[in-house]
């Protein structure tokens, strides 16, 4: 099964997750590319949320904030989803898929997380450094993903755990068709 299979595994763990933190899967494929990747499709990001993450236009005050601050917390543990699903049903997890899923988090959260005021968390923005040898700034997740990890991996875990079966037949079916519908996978709940 190989590559597929860990990507067919990987995609699966998002859109279950995803299903049942309420972002309705639109479909999911295995990416024909060297790394393997594939793609969950989502609904594009409420306008509000949008906002917050490219232009920080709310803080912790605005009445906004709090339901982006959810938002946020839902989408990263579907994020980390993806190689907590992969590890459950290979054993192990692909890097390039970590670290695209790391990007995402990154995202996602320096917008909420890195706001003066109760939700913020240091932790959870990503460290810019500049690298003499390479004359480049750079970007360091590592901070960001030990977080995240430390904050939901857990419950992921559990929400993995106990629909295993949904998991394991949208990672069967996916690794054989390639791709899936959002309605096959929902389907294949009822199933089991």
């Amino acid at each position: 099964m190989g590559n597929d299979w860990s990507s067919a595994s990987h995609v699966a763990g998002h859109a279950i997750v995803g299903e049942i933190l309420g972002f309705e899967c639109l479909g999911v494929t295995i990416r024909w590319t060297d790394q393997h990747l594939g793609v969950c499709r989502w609904p594009a990001m409420p306008d509000h949320v949008f906002d917050q993450l490219q232009f920080q236009r709310y803080g912790p005050d605005d009445d906004e904030f709090n339901a982006i601050k959810d938002w946020v917390i839902r989408r990263t543990k579907s994020y980390l989803a993806g190689s907590v699903a992969e590890d459950h049903l290979t054993g192990d997890f692909e890097a390039a898929w970590l670290t695209s899923d790391l990007n995402m988090i990154s995202v996602v959260t320096r917008n909420v997380f890195g706001l003066e005021g109760p939700s913020f968390d240091e932790q959870m923005t990503s460290e810019i450094y500049y690298d003499v040898d390479l004359g480049l700034e750079l970007e360091d997740l590592q901070r960001v993903v030990h977080r995240a990890r430390e904050l939901w991996e857990v419950e992921v875990r559990e929400m993995v755990a106990a629909n295993q079966k949904w998991l394991r037949d949208v990672a069967e079916l996916l690794n054989k068709e390639k791709a899936l519908s959002g309605d096959a996978v929902r389907s294949l709940q009822v199933s089991g």
